[in-house]
């Protein structure tokens, strides 16, 4: 008898196990969204077992529409992965090869460029030039920028450096070799074959309408469309995320061989959350209890998104959000923690957030009284008062037209953060977008003190001058 009811005991005790964590993690995820710090949608999954999934706030504020788990959102640069599997899948099929040039494929690109690879593209190697984006922005703007570089910043392959335009031109060349759209190649080769029905790559003439909309920290619709391609345009929710790398366990779009090759990479980097990374094929690689783990995440305007794999056990983190919250690696530490079944923290709740809540109840100067009151009182450590919640509250404010309130919050960073050149550059152009150009060039010429190396401040002044 013992023996036959082992096995039942021991399934009792892990699904006990796995409420218990599931318990934590909605803890974890409610507190979080109540205090304003996660609205989107969260999947967490154990082997074929679902251990976690909810969705959280609206996707649609101005039209009361909720966030679903099925919410199509924004991956950003989450979309980089599934990029690099379409690469992958094309190599596979002996339809290209990692070390030729890129010029193979796009010949309209500088002479510069004749020694980056694909490779090169694929792990962020290829000395290519970076470039600010804005709403609506496309591949092809990104390509003529891209073709007014005259000289790589450094020989490909012997440094990384993260860049949005070499996954543009994988892209690209995804595009030329396929002789397909992106988003036809892409669904026939991994969306459809994977189940993958709420994943799309949006397209300049086919905008996806029921996508969640992207907001700010302090409420403000942050929303725009992406038209960038391999780099940051793929749509998608948490639910199709996990299909996604479910094979990368089955090896259904690519073999084994293959695939092992994305996982590795030459040039090794310290970081303070994962430790030593790399990063291969469209993921970091490093390790966790000393098993191999792969993560992406993706941040642009009110989105983010983010995804890890923890092979070993069989484990897939993804949550996509709407919210330009800034505890997504906090967050995960904490569900790494209850996974691990040890003790988590709650990431601390940002002052700058904070602080506009309060002003909008009882103004700017009650606000500033109370940040100074909660810095130096024993609740300290359950806020964050980096030095760039002040800043970004500071510059919505400015762009809010809140002019005046914008210059009490950046001279409130520079009596905070008095050797950081970055506040008094800050409220530098505070002052002069009121017109008081004694005080916005005072506040600049310190900052250039501080960092006597900014040429773009040098620019301003001569400018000014």
């Amino acid at each position: 008898m013992f023996v036959i009811l082992v096995k039942p005991v021991v399934a009792q005790l892990k699904n006990n196990d796995r409420d218990f964590k599931s318990k934590r993690i909605d803890s974890l995820m409610t507190a979080l969204y109540e205090r304003g710090q996660f609205t989107g949608a969260i999947l967490i999954t154990d082997h074929d077992y679902i251990l976690y999934e909810k969705a959280f706030g609206m996707a649609d504020r101005e039209r009361s529409i909720p966030y679903t788990v099925t919410t199509p959102g924004y991956l950003q640069s989450l979309s980089k992965p599934i990029t690099a599997m379409g690469v992958m899948i094309l190599k596979e099929r002996g339809k290209l090869r990692y070390e030729q040039s890129i010029r193979q494929y796009l010949p309209e690109l500088p002479i510069c460029m004749q020694s980056v690879t694909i490779r090169n593209l694929l792990q962020h190697t290829g000395g290519l030039e970076g470039f600010d984006d804005f709403p609506d922005m496309t591949e092809n703007d990104v390509l003529k920028i891209i073709q007014k570089q005259t000289v790589l910043k450094f020989k490909p392959g012997t440094k990384f450096e993260y860049s949005n335009a070499g996954y543009t031109l994988l892209g690209l060349i995804i595009q030329r070799v396929s002789g397909q759209s992106l988003n036809a190649f892409l669904t026939q080769n991994i969306f459809s074959p994977l189940g993958m029905n709420y994943t799309v790559v949006t397209e300049f003439q086919h905008r996806i309408k029921n996508r969640a909309v992207g907001y700010d920290l302090f409420g403000s619709k942050n929303d725009a469309d992406s038209f960038e391609g391999g780099c940051a345009s793929v749509i998608s929710t948490v639910g199709d995320i996990e299909k996604f790398d479910e094979s990368l366990y089955t090896y259904k779009l690519v073999s084994k061989e293959t695939l092992e090759e994305g996982f590795v990479s030459s040039i090794q980097q310290k970081d303070d959350v994962y430790g030593d990374r790399t990063y291969g094929f469209g993921w970091w690689v490093s390790t966790h209890n000393g098993q191999r783990n792969i993560f992406h995440n993706g941040s642009s305007y009110g989105f983010k998104a983010y995804d890890e794999v923890l092979f070993n056990d069989h484990i897939n983190i993804i949550h996509i959000s709407n919210l330009r919250h800034t505890v997504m690696f906090s967050m995960r530490a904490a569900i790494i923690n209850i996974l691990d079944g040890k003790p988590y923290s709650l990431p601390p709740r940002g002052i700058g957030s904070w602080i506009y809540t309060q002003t909008k109840a009882d103004g700017i100067d009650s606000a500033i009284a109370l940040y100074g009151h909660i810095k130096s009182s024993t609740d300290s450590s359950s806020f964050n008062f980096a030095e760039s919640e002040l800043n970004t509250l500071g510059y919505y404010l400015l762009r809010s037209g809140h002019d005046q309130d914008a210059i009490k919050v950046f001279r409130l960073n520079t009596n905070t953060y008095p050797i950081s050149f970055n506040v008094y550059d800050s409220l530098g152009e505070a002052y002069l977008k009121i017109g008081n150009k004694e005080l916005g060039l005072a506040n600049y010429k310190r900052s250039l003190e501080l960092n006597p190396d900014n040429e773009d401040l040098k620019r301003r002044l001569d400018a000014i001058n």
